[in-house]
């Protein structure tokens, strides 16, 4: 199976998917533009590449569910995809409406986990991990009802044990309807 997180900026996707890594779940890492936040590690949390070398992956037919979300691209290796279903292990990736919607029509074993939080809660958390404020305001500007992409919508308002428990009940749940 596939689980694609999703949510806004702040919704705890990063540190969900961690989690469920530290779970048995393969973890896909995505490629962006964007410059790394401090702590973030090159391969680890995201390939960080330039934009010219992700046009060109992008013009290769190399990516899947791209994406621009304040002014930075990401994007999904499909082959990344591909191993993971060939090698048939449970993953997890982090991903955005485009994502949901390019990976679930091409791979039906995606299912999609909104990390649903409140602007309040969102703005506290990027103020935290100490984010510039113009970037803080620019994400919060983008926000949007995401419910209508997700197969399961989790309160990530809560403390991240509580938002784990509930998706690994959904991640058990999958396991037995097999």
């Amino acid at each position: 199976m596939i689980y694609l997180i999703l949510g806004h900026s702040g919704s705890g996707k990063s540190t969900l998917r961690d989690e469920l890594a530290k779970e048995g779940l393969n973890k896909i890492i995505t490629y962006t533009t964007r410059p790394p936040r401090p702590k973030e590690v090159d391969g680890l949390d995201y390939n960080f590449i330039n934009i010219s070398d992700f046009k060109k992956m992008e013009e290769e037919n190399l990516f899947i569910g791209s994406t621009c979300y304040a002014g930075n691209y990401y994007s999904t290796l499909k082959e990344d995809l591909e191993l993971n279903n060939n090698d048939k292990r449970d993953c997890v990736i982090i991903v955005d409406k485009e994502g949901v919607l390019a990976i679930k029509k091409e791979f039906k074993n995606a299912l999609s986990i909104y990390l649903k939080c409140s602007k309040e809660v969102l703005k506290k958390r990027m103020i935290k991990r100490a984010e510039d404020e113009s970037v803080i305001e620019k994400r919060l500007s983008v926000l949007e009802n995401l419910d209508s992409y997700a197969d399961y919508i989790i309160d990530s308002d809560r403390e991240m044990d509580q938002v784990l428990s509930d998706v690994l009940k959904i991640i058990k749940s999958h396991k037995s309807g097999k």
